[in-house]
């Protein structure tokens, strides 16, 4: 979001000073409406506002931008917890080498335009436990 850069002077290091906290009112009506995001970094972002001269527009911009980051983050968290994978595994972690599925295949289904397109994926190949199958589970669990 912003960049805090220190000075230094003759004495050492000189931290920029802190953002002021927000009104206890606005705080608690953040806290109500639920925007948890906004009220952490509404301190910062108001500062780095206020210095810069940003216009209404972009300030609350910057503020629903952060609001739909961290909602973003913590519904996928929440999804992932609630598929009760054995494992998290992504696509990062696959090895094409190790596998059958030729490179431009995988890049294909990494890219997810079947999704937009609405098209099914169906992964056959054996499940073994251990040693032989694990490509295949891999990419069952992405």
């Amino acid at each position: 979001m912003t960049t805090t850069t220190t000075t230094t002077s003759s004495t050492g290091p000189v931290a920029p000073p802190a953002p002021p906290e927000l009104p206890a009112d606005l705080a608690a009506g953040l806290r109500r409406l639920k925007l948890a995001a906004i009220r952490q970094a509404a301190p910062e972002v108001l500062q780095t506002a206020k210095t810069q001269r940003w216009t209404p527009h972009e300030l609350l911009r910057v503020l629903v931008e952060a609001e739909i980051t961290a909602r973003d983050a913590s519904n996928a968290a929440a999804r992932l917890k609630a598929a009760a994978f054995p494992v998290v595994k992504t696509l990062d972690g696959f090895d094409v080498n190790a596998s059958s599925i030729p490179q431009n295949t995988f890049d294909y289904l990494a890219g997810l335009d079947w999704i937009r397109a609405k098209a099914n994926l169906a992964l056959i190949g054996p499940t073994v436990i251990d040693g032989l199958g694990s490509c295949e589970r891999h990419l069952r669990w992405s």
